[in-house]
């Protein structure tokens, strides 16, 4: 029996219809459903034929849809676009792999990358069969209910479940993905969109998606967030005092199943901490450190105690080197760590993680926010629940928080400008502004509440300055004996009371 059946030629056979014997095609079927019809394509230029589904079991149906086909791909070609059929996933995984062998990205974003395509990118851009869409049918008004669909997404029944309970983390400690916020942040939302407005506009270079997609999140409604600080008063000085305890695995942080690589841990934890709270960097660019980018004990003009300057690898977010200049606080950090750490060449991690290389070195430190947040929890701070870990609003707190509290700080102290404070934290002087306004009006209270006082007329300056020639005469006498006590006396109050 043939394969091909009820074959029907047409344009002079640069498209064919026809049926598949299904006997032939799945012998091993039971029963078969009524046969659908397929397309067989000659595109010119182009060597052998497409052959594809039609997805349809009316041949007047399929016959529209194969010639709607030839014509697009016919275009398709003169414009030097991809005949071939690309999926949204398909296509992501080929862009994603080209940047990682180009080493566009850090590791801390190609990570970022990929969660977010596993999480939320591929379910979206999925058919209802949980397949994944070809990007030709992607539509612009299908793209812009990703929003929609995105700011909903923890709130979905399924999600909910999600976060109670994730499969992926079984036999860990925590089984839950809790730490996701329902309605994400509009900076989060901007870098969903930068993403994949790269992934569509890669796809267009590539010849694979014929229509323009531009992704663009709707600012209007949404406010810049900040994250959670901690209190530059109390709150501040119970997260520092807490400290000691903690490293050193007394009070209330004390446990007797501690080895020592848990002992080393808590001493580096604690002393990251107050690196970042005295630096102000990134949690990433803290990661990327070595002990050849650390200049300790950097003298100031005009001050006693010193500073480390560190040198933040371009391999960061902000893809280019620069160099911060720590408080005091950081110095003195960097200095007692560096006396307990056992890798301290100059090529080491300042900051490291429990593994090794194959060269016996340790490797760069992983996630500390899990033990960050722990240790926030067992803080007692007037009767919390889960002592530090929320603020005032119920915001959760990060290591990122510290960051947010050194920024505040510095303005709170009104010892630095926005403009030199916004260089050395590695962003723009708007988010200083945007994000710190509370504290720069603070900061910039006496200006701001200052009044213009109204001049004085020449002739009361010149009546003041009679008042100042007579006071000064009187005190003459009265040092020369000519003046009484009580005369000279009742002189300069009456001088006072007229100026």
């Amino acid at each position: 029996m043939a394969f091909y059946e009820n074959r029907r030629e047409h344009y002079g056979g640069a498209l064919v219809l026809f049926q598949r014997n299904l006997a032939v095609a799945v012998p091993n079927a039971q029963t078969h459903r009524q046969p659908t019809w397929y397309m067989r394509l000659k595109i010119g230029g182009r060597k052998g034929y497409i052959t594809r589904s039609t997805k349809l079991t009316v041949y007047e149906d399929a016959y529209e849809y194969a010639k709607s086909e030839l014509l697009r791909l016919q275009q398709a070609a003169r414009l030097g676009h991809s005949l071939d059929e690309y999926t949204f996933e398909k296509h992501w995984h080929d862009w994603y792999e080209r940047n990682l062998r180009n080493g566009t990205w850090a590791d801390e974003r190609a990570r970022w990358h990929k969660m977010y395509f596993n999480r939320y990118f591929k379910d979206y851009f999925s058919n209802s069969d949980s397949s994944s869409m070809l990007l030709n049918d992607i539509t612009s008004q299908y793209a812009a209910g990703y929003w929609d669909w995105r700011k909903s997404y923890w709130s979905t029944e399924s999600a909910a479940r999600l976060q109670s309970y994730n499969p992926k983390r079984r036999g860990a400690k925590t089984r839950g993905t809790a730490n996701a916020k329902k309605l994400p942040a509009l900076k989060t939302l901007q870098m969903e969109q930068s993403a994949l407005n790269q992934i569509f506009y890669d796809a267009m270079e590539q010849g694979r998606m014929q229509q323009i997609v531009k992704m663009r999140v709707a600012a209007k409604g949404q406010t810049p967030s900040r994250r959670a600080g901690f209190d530059t008063g109390s709150e501040y000085l119970v997260l520092v005092r807490n400290l000691r305890s903690y490293r050193d695995c007394v009070g209330r942080f004390a446990s007797e199943g501690l080895n020592a690589w848990h002992k080393l841990h808590r001493a580096q934890l604690s002393h990251f901490i107050m690196f970042l709270l005295h630096s102000g960097l990134r949690v990433g660019e803290a990661r990327q450190m070595r002990w050849s980018d650390v200049k300790l004990d950097e003298e100031v003009d005009g001050e006693d105690e010193r500073i480390a300057e560190v040198r933040v690898s371009k391999a960061t977010k902000k893809g280019q080197a620069r160099f911060v200049q720590t408080q005091p606080g950081a110095n003195k950090a960097l200095k007692e760590w560096q006396k307990i750490s056992p890798h301290t060449e100059k090529n080491d991690w300042v900051w490291f993680g429990q593994q090794h290389d194959a060269d016996g070195k340790a490797t760069q430190i992983g996630d500390l926010n899990k033990s960050f947040q722990q240790y926030l929890r067992a803080i007692d701070f007037e009767g919390r629940q889960d002592g530090l870990l929320y603020d005032r609003d119920g915001d959760r707190r990060s290591l990122y928080s510290l960051r947010h509290t050194y920024a505040t700080m510095r303005l709170e102290r009104g010892d630095v400008s926005v403009y030199d404070l916004s260089i050395n934290m590695g962003c723009k002087v708007k988010q200083i502004e945007t994000h710190y306004s509370h504290v720069v009006s603070k900061q910039r209270r006496q200006q701001i509440t200052r009044t213009n006082r109204k001049k004085k007329s020449s002739a009361t300056e010149g009546a003041v300055l009679q008042d100042d020639t007579f006071l000064a005469e009187a005190m003459r006498r009265y040092k020369a004996g000519e003046l009484s006590d009580d005369a000279f006396f009742a002189i300069a109050k009456s001088s006072n009371a007229a100026g």
